[in-house]
């Protein structure tokens, strides 16, 4: 079921556990949302707090840009010293 919060798309999830348990939940991957920073997705538990993680991401997008920035920063700063041969 598909809701909306902000003009932000999220859907209600009902599913089966790896052990038979019913889960339910909501997912957000709404592309506006989280442009620019490399979360794709996220859940929420609650619709409360569905709406308290996109009211976060909505109202302090610069910080979160700016988090990113930093770690795309030191991302490049690690693999400039020390390059990617056998980390995988």
């Amino acid at each position: 079921m598909n809701m909306n919060y902000r003009n932000i798309e999220y859907s209600y999830q009902e599913w089966i556990t790896f052990d038979g348990n019913q889960a339910t939940g909501y997912h957000c991957d709404d592309k506006e949302l989280l442009k620019g920073i490399n979360t794709t997705s996220f859940g929420a538990t609650t619709k409360a707090e569905m709406h308290t993680k996109i009211d976060d991401y909505i109202d302090n997008k610069a910080e979160h840009l700016e988090w990113q920035a930093q770690y795309d920063r030191a991302e490049a700063a690690y693999y400039e010293k020390y390059g990617t041969v056998g980390e995988f």
